[in-house]
């Protein structure tokens, strides 16, 4: 199904539209309180100046001897003395009527006033509508008073203009200003968003930096609600790297484990058992493949970082341990010389298959000592092997790393060690020189990368 159009699929969207809503119904709130609260203000004082003239009629209101009402002094002041204007005043005693100026001899059409015990104990107008003959509404205040022991209503009005006027002007100046802080607020919102999502624009970059090949985790995010979606996406991706080495591994193994019965069958077969050469092509095929996907891995390998690691000093005393007992009767010393706290980037089995095949060499040929030294080389760890046997002629150094190839025939062995080894440590982008030592015997110096992040 197709997404409401009215519903933003980006959380900018989803925040900007949530906030315009708040904001307009905030300022709708807004300018409608502002208009009761002037309202108010606007009918309290137009209440007041009512209040104030009811007072001073009543308190200028005489009756003579005949009986007859009279103001004392003219009360026509502006605005009662503006001609249909609607400010006026009247007094009333049910047979007599006096009236503003501004009536001009009119009469107020108006209920009679509303006297509850409040307003009849403290004399206080009470307000109502009315109206002059088809003039106009009026807003009027009424009041009734005793002069002489009869009732007077005293009524003073106001145009109904009066009350809404002053709101209406400044209502004609309070949209304008609500529209302008409407977008202010809508402009400060759209920055709040941007400032609050910029760190997850900065994620998204860095994922994309790492899709790329240009990172390889997410750095540390400062906000605290990002920084657990940092750490599981760092641990999601060293999850995926370590299944993904692995795999690698497991491959290139298979590799290895099919190049050592591949080459004895190309050396197996020849002239008398192979005439027609079918099957030796067929073999050398098979190795050329397996060649093909050792060298595929050993370039990813090369690459990777988040391979395991292996600590060197662990791993060499494990072997000492299974290779000193399987030639103990010859009492050969085992000395080691290796740096604290040295890890190869290299798995652990790995490890083991590289150096056992070395070390079992050295013993197998030493005479009465194998040394062990392993030394961190800027990237790199260097480790030597040493034996103090008869060696290998300088001429047939080279020759004896490739399969199958034996400097004794006397000895056991299968000629597959040296050749493995080179191909492991080539396949972790490492190496493995074979030296004449110094004395006598054999050097074999391999290589191999060690972990980051791990002293030497």
């Amino acid at each position: 199904m197709n997404a409401p159009l009215f519903k933003p699929r980006s959380i900018a969207g989803r925040l900007l539209m949530f906030s315009g809503i708040f904001v307009t119904l905030a300022l709708v709130v807004a300018a409608i309180v502002l208009w009761l609260a002037l309202k108010t203000v606007v009918r309290e004082q137009v209440d007041q100046r009512l209040d104030t003239q009811i007072g001073a009629l009543a308190g200028a209101v005489t009756r003579d001897a005949a009986g007859r009402i009279a103001l004392s002094a003219p009360l026509d002041a502006p605005p009662f003395d503006r001609p249909s204007s609607g400010w006026y005043w009247q007094i009333d005693d049910g047979e007599q009527r006096l009236t503003s100026r501004s009536l001009m001899n009119g009469t107020i059409d108006a209920p009679p006033p509303r006297q509850d015990l409040r307003h009849m104990l403290m004399g206080m107008p009470t307000s109502g509508t009315g109206g002059d003959r088809g003039r106009g509404p009026l807003y009027l205040r009424q009041a009734v008073r005793s002069i002489d022991g009869v009732a007077l209503t005293i009524t003073a009005t106001a145009p109904m203009i009066a009350l809404v006027g002053p709101a209406l002007r400044a209502l004609f100046w309070l949209v304008p200003c609500m529209l302008l802080l409407g977008l202010v607020l809508m402009a400060g919102t759209l920055w709040q968003i941007r400032f609050g999502l910029r760190p997850l624009t900065s994620m998204a970059a860095n994922i994309d930096a790492i899709n790329r090949g240009e990172r390889a985790r997410l750095p540390e995010e400062a906000s605290a609600e990002l920084a657990p979606l940092s750490l599981k996406t760092n641990a999601l991706l060293a999850a995926s790297d370590e299944r993904l080495a692995a795999t690698r591994m497991q491959f290139a193994n298979l590799a290895h484990g099919l190049k050592t019965p591949v080459a004895s069958l190309l050396l197996a077969l020849d002239e008398q058992n192979d005439p027609k050469g079918a099957l030796r092509g067929l073999a050398a095929r098979i190795d050329n493949r397996i060649k093909h996907h050792l060298a595929a891995a050993r370039r990813v390998m090369a690459s990777s970082n988040n391979v395991a690691s292996t600590d060197l000093a662990a791993s060499i005393a494990d072997l000492h341990r299974a290779i000193g007992q399987i030639y103990a009767e010859r009492s050969i010393a085992f000395d080691t010389d290796i740096t604290e706290r040295l890890w190869v980037a290299c798995d652990e089995s790995d490890v083991e298959e590289m150096l056992g095949n070395l070390i079992d060499n050295a013993f197998k040929w030493a005479t009465s000592r194998v040394t062990v030294r392993a030394r961190r080389d800027g990237p790199t760890a260097r480790i030597t092997i040493e034996d103090d046997g008869p060696g290998i002629p300088p001429d047939r150094l080279a020759a004896v790393m490739q399969p199958g190839v034996r400097e004794d025939e006397t000895v056991p062995g299968n000629g597959f060690g040296l050749s493995i080894v080179n191909e492991l440590a080539g396949l972790y982008g490492g190496s493995l020189v074979l030296e004449a030592n110094d004395a006598a015997g054999l050097r074999c110096v391999l290589c191999l990368p060690v972990t980051v992040g791990v002293a030497g």
